[in-house]
């Protein structure tokens, strides 16, 4: 037998689910002044896949499992887009990209992708997932010659 589903419909969800951005935008925090009054001051909070979750009273996983669900899929999907979007303009933020950069990659499917072009006689066209632009022309010859010679063997 399995559990009964979170949500009864996708407007249910979707309704939710407004409510976390609404939350997130209108987030106030208390300061004090120098007098020692307290005051209330707007500090919008960070959309995340995790806070959504923990907002719907389920978990990360359960939320993304709610996307193989025909019903929901639409839903989560536009949820996703609008944090993964917030998530890409919190590139221009100094002090945070290394941050967003692994939520993108962990939670979007980002990924680094190293191209290396080197000028002089030939262009070296080799498929790695490693960083090459340390080594020298020469040594990037080499390693083609080395695997031109196992491709030639194969």
């Amino acid at each position: 037998m399995s559990r009964p589903l979170m949500f009864g419909c996708k407007e249910e969800l979707e309704e939710k689910i407004s409510a976390y951005f609404y939350m997130c935008d209108t987030h106030m925090q208390t300061m004090f002044t120098k007098e020692g009054q307290e005051i209330s001051v707007p500090a919008p909070k960070p959309y995340t896949i995790s806070g959504l979750a923990h907002f719907l009273g389920t978990n990360r996983q359960t939320l993304l499992n709610y996307e193989e669900r025909d019903e929901f899929f639409d839903t989560i999907k536009r949820a996703k887009a609008k944090i993964e979007a917030f998530v890409e303009e919190s590139l221009w933020t100094p002090k945070v990209t290394a941050g967003v950069i692994f939520n993108l990659k962990n939670n979007f499917g980002w990924v680094d992708k190293s191209e290396l072009q080197q000028s002089g006689e030939t262009t070296h066209n080799i498929k790695t997932d490693k960083d090459l632009s340390n080594l020298t022309v020469e040594e990037l010859k080499q390693l083609e010659n080395i695997l031109n010679k196992t491709s030639d063997t194969e």
